[in-house]
């Protein structure tokens, strides 16, 4: 056989991607988004398997060093073969979009196209999504939400990725969580968020008309509100997001679940909103940046806490937040 040209392919796709593919990718990252910042836990996962694989990849030249019988050299080579591949595989599917029910004893996650839903009863699928097509993507528009309700009844899924498909295989849907049937399903939305109790789902068009959809009424229009990933208050009182000014930078907004309206909002050059009470909000300051790939705005690196009930705000010492918990509490907290 050739074993100079498949000595040389594998050397080249490992440099390929370990070089050309990463380098480009930081380019231009950081020419759309600056100062780029990466999640702890999937980094530190991809690092441990990228030195698993060095390693692995060593060791059947050391046993071939060390150990002169050929079936031994064999028989390490398919084990770590099995091996990587197993890896491999553990990290696709530890690297898909989950979500974790209230209780604790459910899990929903998306494996490429197929929508599944984990639980005691049994690992089912609750969909299977058109192919995501080739295209760009908007920050401002495109979104993947995919999300038990606060009170565990009903998952929903609504994304602007895998499209085409309707009722069964719609983008958008909500199923219940009991046995994984369709409860609503639609299209053409985006930016959800779930609210309220009992669950109430929330989401808007690309116009920015504001729906909600109730167990018990189904779909109604609410409101024109062109909000960007809405988050939730503890209580579901509050529906705190981002909307763009005419500068391009963001703002913080206040939705108001009980009176359907906009309460107050923040002051200009702010963005990634996180609850961190029922009453207080942590968000990132931004600056306009005509020099950032697309003219995205840029993160100034001071962020700030805002109290709802007192319109006010303070530099926060909190560099980024997540998510904070309990997800459900009293109004009076």
């Amino acid at each position: 056989g050739l074993t100079n040209v498949v000595k040389a392919s594998i050397a080249g796709s490992i440099i390929g991607n370990t070089l050309l593919v990463l380098g480009l990718s930081a380019l231009v990252g950081g020419l759309r988004h600056g100062t780029q910042k990466f999640p702890v836990r999937p980094t530190g996962r991809h690092a441990a398997m990228m030195i698993l694989a060095v390693s692995a990849m060593a060791l059947p030249a050391v046993f071939a060093t060390v150990v002169r019988k050929p079936f031994v050299r064999e028989e390490v080579s398919v084990g770590i073969s099995i091996l990587l591949l197993a890896t491999y595989g553990a990290g696709v599917i530890g690297s898909g979009q989950y979500a974790i029910s209230p209780d604790g004893r459910s899990v929903t996650y998306l494996d490429g196209n197929t929508w599944r839903l984990a639980g005691p009863t049994g690992n089912k699928v609750l969909s299977t999504l058109p192919a995501v097509p080739g295209r760009g993507v908007n920050p401002d528009e495109d979104d993947s939400f995919l999300s038990f309700s606060p009170d565990g009844l009903y998952v929903a899924l609504f994304q602007t990725f895998h499209v085409g498909g309707s009722g069964e295989t719609a983008p958008d849907q909500v199923r219940r969580a009991s046995d994984g049937t369709l409860a609503f399903s639609t299209s053409a939305m985006t930016m959800a968020v779930w609210a309220s109790v009992p669950s109430r789902l929330f989401f808007r068009d690309a116009t920015g008309n504001l729906h909600r959809w109730d167990p018990s009424t189904g779909r109604s229009s609410m409101t024109s509100l062109h909000w960007i990933r809405p988050r939730s208050s503890p209580d579901g009182r509050w529906i705190a997001y981002t909307f763009r000014t005419a500068s391009g930078t963001g703002t913080i907004g206040f939705y108001s679940v009980q009176a359907n309206s906009v309460s107050n909002t923040s002051p200009a050059g702010r963005s990634g909103v996180r609850f961190l009470s029922n009453d207080l909000v942590w968000y990132k300051g931004e600056r306009s940046c005509s020099t950032c790939f697309g003219g995205q705005p840029a993160a100034t690196g001071v962020t700030y806490i805002y109290s709802i009930a007192g319109a006010s705000e303070i530099t926060a010492r909190l560099s980024d937040v997540n998510d904070a918990w309990p997800h459900t509490s009293a109004p009076a907290l």
